[in-house]
């Protein structure tokens, strides 16, 4: 596309002559558009498939230049999504891709009525979200002596700057209670709750196999102090009604966001079984897919929200999805899911499709010290997404390096494939 501007009609029997052409947004001072009245304007992305390329963004050299696929922002559909164009996602101030026809009457101006071909600048909600965050073996006092920056890298600037922030917290936030008998504990001083607020996280996953790990005091300390904080709690509560209950954020402009979580995972070792912490109805717990969780999860979904799950399930140490685990995301996709990520594998287990609907099975670790020479335990997948109402457009991956308590964001991570 290029600049292209009609010749005024010249005849002394006109009435009434106009001036039309059509340029890119930021051409129209050069063309004289000071002058004009914009009649329609288009937002245009350029267009990639994901995950088979791991792009976050492109120039507006190459756009112009041929080299990229645009299309207009209403049109891009899974498995498509957009590239960040110079830096700027669509509906950012001085985002280029903007296709605008302007006219200009001699005498008059066009009037103030609704015009379907005039789009506005759309409004875009942003998720961060990271697999599995254990704050012992040093990586808490990191945080607390040294700040977000100190252990959680290049990816301290992307929490602080999402609209929401998720991770699935590792542990109950408590000095009481007593371990239970299990394979691995994990218990942190209640101050990181507010340490984890001032990183900029907004909600953790407590629907996994170690909010539980010293007991119910514990695990309503870890409640209460999460909700002091400010911070939300997904898949966990009091009773299960509270555990089913979604988090909710709202913004101006955007759909509603509801945030659950949910767990199913096997039976340690040690004989442990997550279902023995499984919420009921007078009884504090997680959502548990084994005792109705997916259910009730269903009757909540919404056409008019952005429906978000996170799900704690599968099995440790695997790099695909099992078939139970595939099942049960699956049919909470049909249930209504707009988008569900999944943790505790420890290992990143890839991203796809699923009814037109994006699941990524497994984020791998976030933060976790001790995770050397496990096969795949020091690395994980942080992601940034840019929703338009319900629907994903931009998926920017960073690739996670551990070493100890500390993380390293890798500047380029494409997409594994399932």
């Amino acid at each position: 596309m290029s600049c292209g501007r009609s010749k005024p009609l010249e005849t002394a029997e006109a009435d009434l002559v106009l001036e039309l052409y059509s340029c890119w947004g930021f051409e129209a001072e050069d063309s004289g558009g000071e002058d004009f009245t914009v009649v329609a304007r288009t937002y245009l992305v350029p267009r990639v498939d994901a995950p088979a390329e791991g792009r976050r963004e492109t120039t507006l050299a190459a756009c112009l230049a041929g080299e990229e696929t645009l299309v207009p922002l209403r049109e891009l559909a899974a498995p498509g999504i957009a590239l960040r164009v110079d830096g700027l996602s669509v509906g950012d101030e001085g985002y280029p891709l903007v296709w605008e026809t302007r006219v200009r009457f001699p005498t008059a101006r066009l009037g103030s009525a609704p015009n379907p071909l005039l789009e506005t600048a759309p409004e875009l909600f942003w998720l961060a979200a990271a697999g599995d965050l254990m704050l012992g073996r040093g990586a808490g006092d990191i945080l607390l002596r040294e700040g977000p920056g100190g252990i959680f890298g290049e990816t301290a600037g992307l929490l602080a700057a999402a609209d929401l922030a998720v991770v699935n917290l590792e542990g109950a936030l408590s000095d009481r209670g007593s371990r239970v008998e299990k394979t691995y504990n994990f218990r942190f001083p209640p101050v990181m709750a507010g340490a984890l607020r001032d990183a900029g996280i907004d909600a953790v996953l407590l629907a996994n196999n170690h909010s539980y790990d010293f007991g119910p005091d514990a695990f309503l300390d870890t409640l209460i102090h999460l909700e002091t904080a400010g911070i939300g709690t997904l898949g966990a509560g009091r009773d299960l009604l509270a555990a089913a209950a979604p988090f909710v954020f709202t913004r101006d402009k955007v759909p509603p966001v509801h945030v659950f979580g949910i767990a199913s995972f096997p039976r340690e070792a040690s004989g442990w079984d997550g279902l023995s912490i499984a919420a009921g109805e007078n009884t504090p717990g997680i959502l548990h897919a084994g005792r109705g969780g997916a259910a009730l999860l269903g009757e909540q979904f919404s056409a008019e929200a952005l429906d978000v799950v996170f799900f704690h399930g599968g099995n440790e140490w695997t790099t695909a999805p099992d078939a139970r685990t595939r099942a049960l995301y699956t049919d909470l996709i049909k249930a209504g899911a707009d988008i569900i990520i999944g943790s505790h594998p420890h290992i990143v287990q890839g991203f796809e499709w699923i009814e037109g609907k994006p699941i990524f099975w497994s984020l791998g670790n976030f933060v976790f010290a001790g995770m050397e020479n496990t096969g795949g335990g020091d690395e994980g997948l942080f992601v940034r997404l840019g929703f338009l109402g319900t629907e994903l457009i931009y998926i920017e991956p960073y690739a996670l390096a551990l070493s100890g308590p500390r993380i390293t964001a890798l500047q380029t991570a494409p997409l594994p494939a399932p």
